[in-house]
Formats: C-alpha cells, sequence, structure tokens
C-alpha cells in the first residue's frame, strides 16, 4: 500500500536463501513494482473484449445484410471499379458462380456472363457525372445453356472523397416480358381475325338478323365491360407506377448516405404500391389460368380454425386501422378439410378483405360450420357493411364487374376479385353463397366439400 495515498500497490517479489559463516542463514528479497504494467495489462484485455464485440457486430450485420439482398428475387450484383465482382446474392450465384465440378457448358456460360458483366460495368464507369444507368446485357443460364435477356439497372456508390468505391447492378430477366409481348401480339391478329370473320358471318346470315341483332347487343355489351375495365385498370395502375419511378428516383440519387427515416418512408412507400400492382396483375393472370383450364390443384388436409388465423394474421394491420370488432368463431371439433389449401385461403382472404373495405362501423364476424350429413363445410364473413342491392347481387361475381364504374368511385380493384373467388370455389366442388340487405350488411358464404376430389 502507498504510505501516502493509501492505494493498492501490485509488486513482484523474488526470494532466495543465503548463508553467511557469521549470521547464518537469511532470505535475500527483491521487490519490483508492476502495478502500472497490471493496469495495461488490464486495459488490454478490455481493448480486446471491446474489438471482440465490434467484430461480433460487424458479422451480424454482414448476416442481415446478406439476408436482405438474398430475399430479392433479381440478381443483384457489386463490382469494384476493375469490374471484379466483391458481393452477390444467392440469385447472382446461379448466373455468375458454379461449383468446379460443373460441366464446360456451364464454365463457359459463367465466364461469357462475367465478361459481358464487365462490358456493361465499363460504359457505366465512361459515363461521368451519372450515378445511374440503364441497359441491356445478353446473359445465359448456366444450368441450361438457355439465352436470357436482362435488363440491367447500375447505380455508382462514391466515397466521402468522391472517389468511386462500388457499382451496384440490379438484373431483371426480361423473357418473360417479352413472352407477354409475344401473346399481346398474337392475340391482337387474333382479333382482328375473329372481327374479319364476324364481318363474313354477318355477310353469310343476313337473314338471321334478329339472332344477329341480339348478338350485337351482347358484343357491344362486352366491349363497354372491357373499355370500362382499361379505363378502371389504368386509372388503378398509375398511381402506383408513379410512386415507384418517384421512389426509386429518390433511392437511387440518395445511395451514398445512410438511410434516414424519410428514406425508410419512401421505401414503405414503394413497398406498398409495388404489392398494389402484383395484386392486381396476378388477379388478371388468375383469371386468364382458370379460363384456360390451366389452374392446377393441389390437394391437403388442414385444419379450418389454423388456415382462419392466419388469414386474420395476414389482415391484422388492415384490422387494427379499420377500427372494428372483427371475431373468428371456428370450432375446434370441426373435421379436417381436404382440398387445396392455398385457394381457400385466396377465398377466405379476399372475402374478409372486401368486408373490412366496404364495412366503416361495426363489426366483421367469421365462423364455420358443419351440414347434417357431415359432408360439406361452410365458412361464412358477415360484416354491417353497406350492403349490397338484391339487383345487384348477381352482378358482383361477373368478370370486371363493379357497382360503381365512376373514375372516382371510393374502392379500388379490378373486379375480377369475387369472379375469380367463385370460380376457385367450383374448382373445389363448391359455391359462393350472397345474403345482404343495402344498410345493414352483407354475409358471404363459402361451401366446400369436406373431401375434395382430385382433377
Amino acid at each position: 500500500m502507498d504510505p501516502l495515498e493509501g492505494s493498492d500497490l501490485l509488486f513482484e517479489l523474488l526470494s532466495s536463501r543465503a548463508k553467511d559463516e557469521r549470521q547464518g542463514t537469511f532470505v535475500v528479497s527483491i521487490l519490483r513494482n508492476i502495478t502500472d504494467l497490471a493496469r495495461a495489462r488490464e486495459e488490454i484485455e478490455e481493448s480486446y473484449r471491446t474489438l471482440r464485440l465490434a467484430q461480433a457486430e460487424v458479422r451480424d450485420e454482414r448476416h442481415r445484410l446478406d439476408l436482405i439482398i438474398d430475399s430479392v428475387a433479381d440478381p443483384i450484383l457489386v463490382t469494384d471499379p476493375e469490374g471484379d465482382i466483391v458481393l452477390m446474392n444467392e440469385p447472382g450465384e446461379r448466373l455468375f458462380n458454379v461449383p468446379i465440378t460443373a460441366g464446360e457448358g456451364s464454365q463457359r456460360s459463367v465466364r461469357a456472363n462475367g465478361a459481358n458483366l464487365t462490358s456493361f460495368v465499363s460504359n457505366v464507369l465512361t459515363r461521368t457525372g451519372e450515378q445511374r444507368y440503364r441497359g441491356e446485357i445478353q446473359l445465359h443460364d448456366p444450368s441450361t445453356a438457355r439465352a436470357l435477356p436482362v435488363e440491367a439497372l447500375a447505380g455508382t456508390i462514391l466515397s466521402e472523397q468522391g472517389e468511386l468505391v462500388w457499382v451496384v447492378t440490379i438484373l431483371h430477366d426480361q423473357t418473360e416480358q417479352r413472352e407477354k409481348n409475344e401473346l399481346y401480339e398474337q392475340l391482337k391478329e387474333a382479333s382482328a381475325e375473329l372481327e374479319r370473320k364476324v364481318q363474313e358471318a354477318t355477310a353469310e346470315l343476313a337473314q338471321q338478323n334478329e339472332l344477329l341483332r341480339r348478338q350485337h347487343i351482347e358484343l357491344e355489351q362486352a366491349s363497354a365491360l372491357k373499355s370500362q375495365f382499361l379505363a378502371n385498370i389504368s386509372h388503378e395502375f398509375r398511381t402506383p407506377l408513379n410512386a415507384i419511378l418517384g421512389y426509386t428516383h429518390m433511392l437511387l440519387h440518395g445511395v451514398t448516405g445512410a438511410v434516414t427515416d424519410p428514406q425508410r418512408k419512401s421505401l414503405t412507400r414503394i413497398d406498398s404500391n409495388s404489392r398494389h400492382l402484383l395484386a392486381l396483375i396476378n388477379d388478371i393472370l388468375d383469371i386468364t389460368r382458370i379460363e384456360a383450364g390451366r389452374m392446377p390443384l393441389n390437394v391437403s388436409t388442414f385444419k379450418v380454425a389454423d388456415l382462419v388465423h392466419e388469414v386474420m394474421s395476414e389482415l391484422e394491420p388492415i384490422i387494427r386501422r379499420s377500427n372494428l370488432t372483427v371475431t373468428a368463431r371456428i370450432k375446434t371439433s370441426l373435421p379436417q378439410l381436404k382440398t387445396d389449401r392455398q385457394k381457400v385461403k385466396q377465398i377466405v382472404l379476399n372475402l374478409l378483405s372486401n368486408a373490412l373495405k366496404f364495412t366503416t362501423t361495426g363489426s366483421v364476424t367469421m365462423g364455420a360450420s358443419l351440414d347434417a350429413k357431415g359432408r360439406t363445410l361452410a365458412i361464412a364473413v358477415r360484416d354491417t357493411g353497406v350492403g349490397i342491392p338484391a339487383e345487384s347481387q348477381g352482378k358482383i361475381f361477373e368478370d370486371f364487374r363493379q357497382l360503381d364504374n365512376s373514375p372516382t368511385r371510393g374502392y379500388g380493384g379490378t373486379g375480377l376479385g369475387l369472379s375469380i373467388c367463385r370460380r376457385l370455389a367450383q374448382m373445389l366442388g363448391g359455391s359462393i353463397e350472397l345474403a345482404s340487405i343495402v344498410g345493414e350488411g352483407s354475409t358471404f358464404t363459402l361451401r366446400l366439400p369436406v373431401r375434395a376430389r382430385r382433377r
């Protein structure tokens, strides 16, 4: 202990025994003050612990980043100024990296893909003053050698000193889009051919004027519905597309800095509008596949209660914003359904979404029951919303049909939701029933056989 300050001191003690002929045996001890050395060792150990914690945080952050980019379906690649890939997600790995044991054809495809990407990055670097560049790259699938027309969107990341650090490139496969364009052209040609045949049939069957007159009226109605649908879909697409373009532009111009709260709000809006657009497109694709008889059935066995709770969980944010009382009354004693779970979920999700959309006050209740013979199970969604007039109850299940067709209507959509639900229910051997009173609410009931047969 320090006699003056009273603080603890740490000494190293070295002792040895010695003999003297006159004085006998005694002990010689040497004391060395190592207090500062001990403190230094403690500080080093503390610094080492801090370093290990920092390394763990860096690893966690890198892991979160990997999870984020791997969740994106499109390939994402980060290259250095020389064009070498320093980071890519799993879809990118499938195009630019194959195992050593892969065949020579796959290796050639990967090398060709890398060369095309390097050429694209070089074009990006030659455009001084531009942080965003869009172009097309011809790639090949290493596993199948199939040509992939790809749209590439690249952005540059600069250091604080303004020096180029990385180039981030997102690749989007254009194969499906080109196939859709080709299909659209084929449909136009088929429509023109159909119109020509109708004109010929009109000339040849002039004596059947009454029949042609009725057909003409039906064609006019179909044309009006088609025109109204195109107007509605254009109205629905415009807002989310503008939002996607606007906020993506903001993101690309702010990529060099940290994500601020306004940027995070922008990303949230992009996500919301993207989901809206995807839902509209999926409705159109569903009705097309159903009409073409190409909608597959995947039969499985599941509990109705689990499915209903899953649907309510997915719509929980909408339920919370609606300020409605939403309840599910499902008996645990109900038998399990053997049918296509995903399609039943799609129907129930649509019915519950409609109930929430068209109900401003009151409640929404979901229930399930079994018929007396135990062969049919009914899932009902009851709301206290605006209700549907009796003369319109049959129309809401028609394709592209909405009760309010004005451009300023209060509720969005394509008019395909209930039509798809009805068709899916019929595919499963069931039906959808409606009971509604204007001003009091509506009840949609999905009836399904407990055991569906595979088609």
